[in-house]
């Protein structure tokens, strides 16, 4: 049984289906890692631009300190400028004039040198203290610059001309480095418009990337794995169940072929039997029946005689009925299909029964509601079927009884269905289970065989039949007979 569910899983759960799932994943969780690689490099950058500010913001502060209390000049701006140039992801700071001429550089064998890829900063108040950055190449290696104007002047209102001009002598007498003399003739201060640049390694910064990217990527392929075990799992669930389903109904198809198999072999065997039972009694009953056929007219005279006699000859005939019935029952029943009249079967149907029916004084009444005339079946079994059924109400009936025989068309595919109804004395539950099985009979002189060779032929036309009955209110059988084409082979 594992082995068969574990079969089920691989043909149900197919490398088509696993593609498929791959197909539908990966892209979900590309654009997730992508998204996430990029909010990663986002904030990587919002970092290193944090620390370029926070450097330039350092440097100003402590060059104004320096220029306000102690009336620094260029000399002590650039020994500021490479003390804070020794920490470790720093690779170069610098002044650079608005000319691009380098005033200051963490590295001094710089100054006095021209910046070659000098960068663009508008010139508006807007930009007076935006900061901005870039990526640069730098002896190979890939730096990440922050700059902004250079206005360590400007923040706390130095503008005081009296002040200012003390300053400036006083960065006349330190100043002695080249192309420090402003537009305005004073040497020492910066000239308007001069940019602050900081470099900072990318080598901690690619490293956290990586790291992080790693990270990203782990979680990615992790979430990936989830959601491909979780759809499989998905997946796998629904194929036990679709293979349990198939299971009970390949168990339960099963059970319903052995007791097919069973009622076959039954049949076979009472086939046989019956096969015996013909030839080595019917010849004794016809001599029987001859011999007290021959009693009841010698004997005209004599009344008991005469009635044994013919208690003889009808009990004869009733064994004879039951040998043809055990043989109709076991042997094949062949189906020969035809288009018939519906009122003529009907009327031919009653008619073979007319004679029973009027010795109980049976009122019959028939109900021809179907639109079609004819219908395609074969007459002769549902002759057989019909009267059948019409001696089994004539059974349950008292004189005076009454007969209806109903016919009408039934959706979807405007079915018939006939109706045969009688106000006998009717059965309950009980009886109602087993109506249909063999050999079951409720009257003395029954074979228990007429509804089981009723039930066998309307199963043979394709057709259903059912029974509604209650005690003392009558019973009504419904045999629904399927629409269908014409067909010119015979079937078995």
């Amino acid at each position: 049984m594992k082995k068969r569910i574990h079969g089920s899983f691989v043909s149900l759960i197919s490398p088509l289906m696993l593609a498929g799932v791959l197909l539908v994943l990966t892209p979900i969780f590309a654009v997730m890692t992508l998204d996430r690689m990029e909010r990663l490099k986002s904030h990587i950058t919002d970092q290193q631009l944090a620390r370029g500010i926070s450097l330039i913001r350092t440097f100003e502060a402590g060059t104004r300190t320096g220029m306000m209390t102690m009336h620094w000049g260029m000399r002590r701006i650039q020994d500021l400028l490479h003390e804070t140039a020794f920490q470790p992801e720093v690779v170069h700071i610098m002044i650079v004039s608005a000319g691009g001429t380098i005033l200051a550089h963490s590295d001094p064998a710089r100054v006095g040198q021209v910046l070659m890829d000098m960068p663009d900063i508008l010139d508006s108040e807007r930009a007076t203290n935006a900061v901005f950055h870039r990526y640069v190449q730098e002896d190979e290696a890939k730096v990440f610059e922050v700059y902004k104007r250079f206005t360590p002047m400007e923040s706390r209102g130095m503008v005081h001309s009296m002040r200012m001009r003390g300053m400036h002598r006083k960065m006349e007498q330190e100043s002695g480095f080249p192309e420090m003399e402003n537009q305005t003739g004073n040497p020492g201060i910066p000239e308007a418009g001069a940019l602050i640049l900081v470099g900072l390694s990318m080598d901690e910064m690619g490293r956290a990337q990586a790291r992080l990217l790693r990270h990203a990527v782990g979680q990615g392929v992790m979430f990936f794995v989830l959601g491909c075990a979780g759809v499989i799992s998905l997946m796998a669930f629904q194929a036990y169940r679709t293979t349990r389903a198939r299971l009970v109904s390949a168990k339960a198809l099963s059970e319903k072929l052995k007791k097919e198999i069973e009622t076959t072999r039954h049949l076979a065997a009472i086939g046989k039997l019956a096969a015996g039972v013909a030839h080595e009694i019917r010849n004794p009953l016809s001599s029987i029946k001859g011999f007290a056929t021959y009693f009841e007219k010698r004997y005209a005279d004599h009344p008991d005689d005469q009635e044994t006699a013919r208690i003889m000859v009808q009990e004869v005939e009733r064994i004879n009925r039951s040998i043809t019935q055990l043989l109709e029952f076991a042997k094949p029943m062949a189906v020969e299909k035809k288009e018939v009249t519906i009122q003529e079967m009907i009327s031919h149907s009653l008619k073979l029964a007319s004679l029973d029916l009027k010795k109980k004084s049976i009122f019959v009444h028939t109900d021809i509601r179907s639109v079609r005339s004819r219908f395609y079946t074969d007459p002769d079994r549902m002759t057989r079927i019909l009267l059948n059924l019409y001696m089994n109400s004539l059974a349950a009936m008292t004189e005076g009884g009454n007969l209806t025989v109903t016919v009408m068309d039934v959706p979807p595919g405007q079915d018939l269905e006939i109706q045969v109804t009688d106000d006998g004395c009717g059965m309950d539950e009980q009886i109602l289970s087993e109506i249909f099985d063999p050999y079951f009979t409720t009257r003395p002189d029954g074979t228990g065989l007429g509804l089981s060779i009723v039930h066998r032929l309307v199963e043979n036309l394709g057709g259903k039949i059912r029974v509604e009955s209650a005690k003392d209110q009558g019973t009504t059988f419904f045999i629904r007979l399927f629409a269908q084409e014409k067909e010119d082979a015979h079937d078995t």
